[in-house]
């Protein structure tokens, strides 16, 4: 019988529901031995697949093109809707009122999440690069503490905040998409098309199940692999965004293009890559055929 390795992390609660309900089993109906498997950090889901540990898994924008860069045989299988979420935040009494304003600034960020494509992206757009500002790896918690503390000028942060404390620059929604990605082992896409497409099938189901029962969701998710988010404001958050899959469209691939590009154009990436290269000849089928 197959092994089916999934490999999970707190940061998507897609993959962490679909741990914690048995739609991938019942999609799969014996077919394969579905194991979970705990990554910690969302981009360390990259060594997973590059290291053989797990066969599929999913982050944000950015992992994907680093490990694909550093030669991790991985293979795009779908993308979520998008989740234009957070955004470049600053003190309400800041002097900073644009991005521009952030060269020479200490800005505060998770490198290699989707939040380095963010801040990228805001920062080409204002006429900045990435040696512009002072790029800062700190967990949200404590870059949110060093802001109010004013040891930072800038966070990027991945939610919606309420706080009089704090005002937005930019917005994520109004510089990129922000969905997440789901990839697999390309040896294990090629060699099991149709295991993958339940695998996916499952994914959208478990989205739709979040969607359609947001409390429950929301318990489910609180005592997950991220106990410390209460159950209230994971209900804030299913509600915050859209759900369901989509199969890899050229639409999401240029986006990732572009990025891989800037990131190269700004030191970050170590060589230039051609994104087209990590997808599949046939591609994954989310729905049956009538």
């Amino acid at each position: 019988m197959t092994t089916l390795r999934i490999g999970i992390h707190p940061n998507n609660p897609t993959l962490t529901a679909l741990s914690r309900t048995s739609f991938l089993q019942e999609r799969l109906g014996g077919r394969a031995d579905v194991r979970f498997v705990d990554v910690g950090p969302g981009p360390r889901s990259i060594d997973f697949i590059g290291a053989n540990l797990v066969d599929v898994s999913g982050t944000g924008a950015t992992p994907p093109i680093i490990g694909q860069a550093a030669g991790v045989p991985l293979v795009y299988i779908a993308t979520s809707e998008a989740r234009p979420l957070g955004g470049l935040v600053v003190a309400a009494t800041s002097d900073i009122r644009s991005v521009k304003d952030l060269k020479g600034k200490r800005v505060a960020l998770a490198v290699g999440s989707w939040l380095q494509q963010l801040v990228s992206v805001a920062l080409d757009r204002a006429g900045l690069v990435w040696t512009d500002i002072v790029p800062l790896n700190l967990p949200d918690a404590l870059a949110r503490q060093a802001l109010a503390a004013g040891d930072i000028d800038a966070w990027a942060a991945p939610a919606n905040i309420e706080d009089a404390k704090l005002r937005f620059i930019a917005h994520t929604k109004d510089l990129i998409s922000n969905r997440s990605v789901f990839f697999a082992r390309r040896a294990f896409a090629e060699a099991q098309p149709e295991l993958l497409d339940e695998i996916a099938r499952a994914l959208d189901d478990a989205d739709h199940w979040i969607k359609t029962n947001p409390a429950e969701a929301a318990r489910l998710l609180s005592t997950g692999p991220a106990p410390d988010v209460s159950t209230a404001a994971w209900e804030r958050g299913v509600s915050d965004r859209p759900w369901g899959l989509q199969t890899i469209s050229d639409a999401s691939l240029d986006a990732q293009h572009y990025t891989a590009d800037l990131f190269h154009r700004f030191g970050t990436l170590a060589r230039k890559i051609n994104v087209r290269e990590a997808t599949l000849s046939r591609g994954v089928r989310l729905h049956k055929a009538a």
